[in-house]
C-alpha cells in the first residue's frame, strides 16, 4: 500500500471494490520489518507518523470516512494501521499532497474519462496503474495519463530494464535501462556541412 496514493474507481464498481479491498487490507500484518510474515513495517520516525495522522485526521474533518485502519498500532514505535479512507475530495490535504505510508484514499468518478482527467490534474507524475480486462482502453488510457510511467494491472515498480523516473514535480530525466545510462554520457554530435556525400551520426 505504501506506492498507492489515490484511487480513482467509477460508481459502478465502487461498491465491490471497497469491500473486496477492505477485506484484502485487514489481512495484513503489521509488525516488525525483519519478520517474514510482516506486510507492513513502521513509518520512518515520529515525523512521518504525525504527517500521515494530521493528513487523515484532516481528510475526517472534512468529510472522509475511514472504512477500516485510521490509528497507531502499539505503543512504541511509529506503526500505522493500514488504512483505506474514502468520500474524498480535492478539499483535504490528503488528495493532493503525497501519502508516504500505508494509506489508501478512494475518489469516487462517473467513469473513465472523469478518472483520468481528475489524475491528470495532480502536480505530480511519477508513476501511474490501470486496472481493467479490457486492453484496448487500457492502452488508449496509459497515452492519454501524464505520468513517467504507468502499468497495468501492477503496481508501479523499477525495473532494470525499463527506464523510471517521472514529469511535474515528480522530477525530470530517467535512470535504468539504456534511458538511463545515457543520463550519464556527454553526447558528442559530429555534421558535415560541405558537398561530402557522408551520414550524419551521434557518438
Amino acid at each position: 500500500m505504501y506506492c498507492i496514493k489515490k484511487i480513482f474507481c467509477c460508481k459502478n464498481i465502487a461498491d465491490e471494490f471497497i469491500e473486496k479491498f477492505t477485506q484484502k487490507t485487514e489481512k495484513l500484518k503489521v509488525g516488525d520489518p525483519l519478520s517474514e510474515d510482516t506486510d507492513i513495517g513502521p513509518l520512518v520516525n515520529g515525523q512521518g507518523f504525525e504527517t500521515i495522522q494530521n493528513q487523515v485526521n484532516d481528510a475526517v474533518n472534512k468529510g472522509a470516512e475511514i472504512i477500516t485502519g485510521g490509528k497507531r498500532v502499539g505503543d512504541k514505535g511509529y506503526y500505522y494501521k493500514p488504512t483505506i479512507l474514502k468520500n474524498i475530495t480535492n478539499k483535504m490535504k490528503i488528495y493532493y499532497e503525497e501519502i508516504f505510508g500505508p494509506v489508501a484514499s478512494i475518489v469516487v468518478v462517473e467513469d473513465e474519462k472523469d478518472a483520468i482527467k481528475l489524475a491528470n490534474e495532480s502536480v505530480f507524475g511519477l508513476g501511474a496503474s490501470i486496472w481493467t480486462k479490457n486492453f484496448d482502453k487500457a492502452e488508449q488510457f496509459s497515452k492519454d495519463i501524464e505520468s513517467g510511467m504507468v502499468s497495468v494491472n501492477h503496481m508501479s515498480v523499477s525495473d532494470p530494464r525499463v527506464p523510471f523516473g517521472g514529469i511535474k514535480q515528480s522530477g525530470f530525466g530517467r535512470e535504468l535501462s539504456k534511458y538511463g545510462m545515457l543520463e550519464f554520457v556527454n553526447v558528442k554530435s559530429i555534421r558535415f556541412y560541405d558537398k561530402i556525400l557522408h551520414h550524419h551520426y551521434v557518438e
